[in-house]
């Protein structure tokens, strides 16, 4: 079936605080320790959680966000209270942190008017203007930038080398395209932050339109030319988008080939994260294939790399992110699936058995997004989750080994 093992989990519970005990004799055991803090229980239609420092104290925020009913809101750190952004947007799928206008504060761009079963309307994207006094001004200024159809996820990069961030949005499915084959290309697409941010949208660049069905972006500056890269999942797969590269405007290379299905919309990747190995060596994982079961890494020289299936038991795969959780240098995969059984759970390479070795982390969440950061400015990374069916949104602190 797969390279993973598995081993014990226990949970030391004190209040509302639960802390994850790893089991003795395995080498999982040198991950650490989280303190499960509950941020909201009545969280509804719950779909993304990030973090920013929203107030401007130095603390990382939690930034959450509903799709239907639309919410989007942050928690102050620590003590968590919560706060409204804006409550006039709905179909809210993805929020991106950046001070737009240089301010000195945290702004947020947001793709609302989302539905997967409307690709012929809405994608609308708006910057959503910090107040200054996001404690107490609660409906945050809302400035138009775009609308494409299905718009999805949103990310700030310095796609071009010219030190500013591009806002990449990454629509799920082409225009006019209709399940189960959703076999329109998408429009992926980078827009600079105007110098007059008055103008009434934001010109934007098509970089890519053969994605079909695109539900999972990431980025890095994958060769260390001072140009951010893109890594996309869909139907076709982890592909890598990179600008100006070998003489093109916009290359683009395929990492990983996907989950070979019979049918779609059975096929491709979901999510998709990149990681690093020990000896220095980088992996891309994914969930397989659209909301699926398995967790997948891929692994090379030449593209595309080699994929290894290390586990095949989520239910609803639908969050995945990569962090040194321990401190070793080496990254865990975290992934989890908002369908029933609710599972959260972190993957630890093990060098000397050279497979990977999974550790429950939570049940009680039927995760929906992921986010990884250091909330605390410990040094260590901590984790959030918000769940869909189960209306709630989560911290993981990381208490270190």
């Amino acid at each position: 079936m797969n390279e993973l093992s598995d081993s014990r989990t226990c949970f030391r519970v004190l209040g509302a605080v639960a802390a994850l005990c790893m089991a003795a004799g395995s080498q999982a055991q040198d991950l650490p320790e989280f303190d499960r803090q509950v941020l909201d229980t009545e969280f509804r239609g719950g779909y993304g959680v990030g973090f920013a420092d929203i107030d401007g104290d130095g603390r990382t925020d939690v930034v959450a966000w509903a799709t239907n009913p639309g919410q989007l809101a942050w928690f102050r750190n620590p003590d968590w209270d919560k706060f409204a952004v804006t409550s006039t947007m709905q179909g809210n799928i993805d929020s991106a942190p950046l001070d737009i206008d240089g301010d000195g504060d945290m702004d947020l761009a947001l793709a609302h008017d989302f539905s997967l079963g409307n690709s012929t309307g809405g994608g609308v994207i708006h910057w959503l203007e910090n107040p200054g006094d996001p404690m107490s001004n609660e409906e945050w200024q809302a400035h138009y930038i775009d609308e494409i159809p299905t718009s999805h996820r949103v990310h700030w990069a310095d796609v071009n080398g010219d030190g500013r961030q591009e806002l990449v949005n990454l629509p799920i499915v082409g225009i006019g395209a209709t399940g189960p084959l959703y076999d329109v290309g998408l429009q992926l697409k980078s827009y600079p932050v105007p110098e007059d941010l008055t103008v009434e949208h934001w010109n934007g660049v098509v970089l890519d339109s053969s994605l079909e069905m695109s539900h999972g972006i990431t980025t890095l500056d994958w060769d260390g030319d001072g140009r951010e890269d893109l890594l996309t999942a869909s139907f076709g797969g982890v592909h890598l988008f990179q600008l100006a590269t070998n003489g093109q405007a916009v290359s683009k290379s395929r990492v990983g080939e996907g989950l070979q299905g019979p049918e779609r919309p059975g096929i491709g990747s979901s999510e998709v994260g990149v990681g690093s190995l020990p000896g220095g060596g980088r992996f891309v994982a994914t969930v397989e294939p659209w909301h699926g079961n398995q967790v997948v890494v891929y692994q090379g020289d030449e593209f595309p790399w080699n994929r290894t299936e290390i586990d095949d038991r989520l239910a609803g795969g639908h969050g995945l992110v990569t962090a040194d959780l321990d401190n070793d240098g080496v990254d865990e995969i975290i992934a989890g699936g908002r369908a029933e059984p609710h599972q959260l759970a972190i993957y630890q390479y093990d060098d000397r058995a050279e497979r990977w070795r999974r550790e429950d982390l939570d049940t009680g969440v039927a995760v929906s997004g992921l986010a990884a950061a250091d909330v605390d400015g410990d040094g260590d990374i901590d984790l959030a989750a918000i769940g869909s069916a189960t209306r709630n949104v989560v911290v993981y602190l990381n208490l270190g080994r």
